[in-house]
């Protein structure tokens, strides 16, 4: 272990995980600093990753312990468990490479006598890694099929709300301005114009996104290419395809429709 150098620690929470599991930074705080007093250690720092994904490799916080470890001023890294440090096998392993050139010894609260010099607990780890990777991909599958499954009894998958609409419970409903936004765009659209052309139309009628940033073509260009919600109220995910009434904003609606007046859209 190096004695001369500093014992830091990781920490890192996706927003999912905290919402569900509870596992915050703040918990992981305390799990590190549990450990590290029944070891008889002391901890200098915490790099700590917020909101960030197990599967992303380029994390600021992470990005620089690996800095700090090269540039010889980390001797040894505590993580609260193993799946805070990735929940991609292929990952993991690069970390532990990682920490392993410099000399920076690797310990896990979770895993209290896990000795990474040792090669049976490496394997115990290699397992623990393999797991929390087969965690990750069933969660994954399982948010897929949700959402798929509402789609199909025609409700909204989840995630961002597409602009025209806002969320009541668990059902999308249509925002009044931005239904009005949604109206003229598409008869620009239909009348011949770009996006760049009706992005531009918008800002000089001070008309805003959701963000209240002004209109660009790409985000024209998205809502155009979402014409069967609009029209028909039909919502997809993957193959997965459903119909809602409410979702309609388009039918019977003249493509001439303008709006006179500058609004800012509520989100």
């Amino acid at each position: 272990m190096g004695i001369d150098r500093p014992m830091v620690a990781y920490c890192r929470v996706s927003t999912l995980e905290q919402k569900r599991r509870g596992y915050g930074i703040d918990i992981q705080i305390r799990d590190v600093q549990v450990f590290a007093e029944r070891q008889g250690l002391l901890v200098a720092r915490f790099y700590k990753d917020e909101a960030e994904s197990g599967v992303k490799e380029d994390r600021r916080q992470l990005r620089r312990l690996l800095r700090d470890c090269r540039a010889g001023r980390v001797g040894s890294v505590i993580l609260p468990s193993l799946d805070r440090l990735s929940r991609d096998v292929r990952i993991a392993e690069n970390l532990f490479h990682e920490f392993a050139q410099p000399g920076v010894d690797v310990l896990i609260a979770d895993m209290p006598a896990y000795n990474g010099r040792d090669r049976k607990d490496v394997l115990v780890r290699q397992i623990r890694e393999a797991i929390a990777e087969e965690n990750r991909k069933e969660i994954i599958e399982r948010l897929w099929k949700g959402r798929q499954d509402r789609v199909r009894r025609g409700l909204p998958p989840g995630g961002n709300v597409s602009y025209g609409y806002r969320r009541i419970a668990k059902r999308l409903v249509p925002e009044r301005a931005e239904a009005e936004v949604v109206r003229l765009i598409f008869g620009r659209s239909d009348s011949g114009e770009t996006p760049s052309e009706i992005a531009r139309v918008l800002s000089n009628r001070g008309l805003q996104r959701r963000n209240g940033k002004p209109w660009n073509q790409r985000q024209v260009a998205t809502v155009v290419t979402r014409r069967s919600m609009y029209t028909d109220g039909v919502l997809r995910y993957g193959e997965a395809e459903g119909r809602a009434a409410e979702l309609v904003l388009l039918e019977g609606e003249p493509h001439n429709h303008e709006i006179t007046r500058p609004l800012r859209c509520n989100p």
